[in-house]
């Protein structure tokens, strides 16, 4: 692991004694505040300037693993105050980061002015090996807003008559009042999956970026719940109809397995039958109820919702379900659509240098690899890949030249 930072040139003082001891002076107080982070903008200008005319000899710090970053900083303001009051030799600063060995991601190489006043900005090259894959993560959201974040050590709760737990029962996240009926929420972000029980025994499987609102007791002539993104569903059978409500859609079925996927940012929202029978119908404009064009699906058929179409297809439902038995189905994608879902399970934006790829892929592989071992098999498509951080967001450099 190497890391490369340029450093900034530290110059000559007056020959005369007492400019000398002002400028010192001056210059201390310039430290003290940089340390601390106080420097106004102007003090932070006369400090760059005393860096870059006041000599044209550097200051070097040797190479070493400081146990945190504040630790390096004060040995760097030591290393400063050694210069102003003449005892350091000259020599070039060389920032080095902290080492941290449990860290997720691992840089190769660093370039950041010492003087930097946003850090969070520099733009750092990451190697793939460590960048580690999605895993269970999510929120739980209440009816009166409030936020649970989820263990991550469990795959799933459980929404039961008098309140909801881990799918283990280890303990009991929430106290639901019998008789009354909330409005909650589950969410996974980017790089999460979780698992929902809902009060009729109906298992839903969120992929990661999803959101399925639900009420904690289902009433009524209808079971009715809203996802954002995708999942998967096993309705529990009943007479009374589950109704998904997505992205301008709704699908109603009495007992089946199916995937919907609705993403917000994806043009096309799909429902794809694995078993039993469902409905799907476009709903139009802000009506609750489906009033538009309808599809019945049979076990392998697919809805593709674009705008107000709703077109029929025969697909292979497994490719489009690998992701709840924790694959990644590339067969006959466009780099693009493979890439998008590289981007919600490693929490990583992707960027194209060059023309975006056309080709297909193919290829099915466990989604618990890190993301080094998909890039390198994707690398056989001829395609090459570069990753770094700014600002704390991860990107993917998709290099196609």
């Amino acid at each position: 692991m190497s890391f490369a930072v340029f450093g900034v040139p530290i110059g000559k003082g007056s020959n005369r004694n007492m400019a000398k001891q002002a400028d010192a002076v001056r210059l201390q107080e310039l430290a003290n505040k940089w340390l601390t982070g106080t420097l106004s903008n102007e003090e932070q200008q006369e400090f760059e300037q005393w860096f870059n005319e006041a000599s044209d000899a550097p200051i070097d710090v040797p190479p070493f693993h400081a146990q945190s970053d504040e630790e390096h900083k004060q040995r760097l303001y030591s290393r400063i105050l050694d210069r102003i009051n003449g005892r350091e030799p000259k020599r070039k600063i060389i920032r080095w980061l902290p080492y941290a060995a449990a860290a997720i991601l691992v840089a190769t190489a660093v370039t950041w002015s010492f003087l930097e006043k946003t850090p969070s900005n520099v733009l750092i090259t990451l190697n793939a090996q460590d960048v580690a894959p999605g895993g269970n993560r999510a929120t739980l959201t209440l009816a009166n807003g409030h936020t649970i974040s989820l263990s991550e050590a469990q795959s799933g709760i459980v929404v039961g008559d008098n309140g909801i737990t881990y799918q283990n029962q280890s303990e009991e996240i929430v106290d639901l009042t019998a008789g009354v009926v909330k409005q909650l929420a589950l969410s996974t972000p980017r790089g999460g999956t979780y698992q929902l029980t809902l009060p009729d025994g109906t298992i839903v499987w969120l992929n990661a970026a999803s959101t399925l609102h639900y009420p904690s007791k289902f009433t009524g002539d209808e079971r009715v719940v809203e996802l954002e993104g995708e999942g998967y569903f096993e309705v529990t059978k009943s007479t009374v109809p589950f109704k998904v409500k997505s992205s301008g859609q709704e699908v109603e079925v009495l007992g089946t397995a199916f995937n919907i996927s609705a993403y917000p940012n994806q043009q096309e929202t799909k429902t794809t039958l694995v078993e039993g029978r469902v409905k799907v119908t476009l709903l139009n404009g802000n009506s609750d109820s489906g009033t538009g064009p309808s599809h019945i699906l049979a076990p392998g058929q697919q809805t593709t919702k674009s705008g107000s179409a709703l077109a029929l297809h025969t697909v292979d439902a497994d490719s489009y379900t690998a992701w709840k038995e924790g694959y990644f189905n590339f067969d006959g994608l466009t780099p693009e659509a493979a890439f998008t879902q590289l981007e919600r399970w490693y929490d990583i934006d992707v960027i194209y240098q060059g023309k975006v790829p056309t080709m297909r892929f193919f290829g099915v592989f466990k989604r618990d690899k890190q993301l080094s071992s998909v890039l390198d098999m994707l690398r056989e498509s001829g395609l090459d890949f570069k990753i770094t951080e700014q600002g704390g967001k991860r990107q993917l450099l998709v290099i196609n030249e």
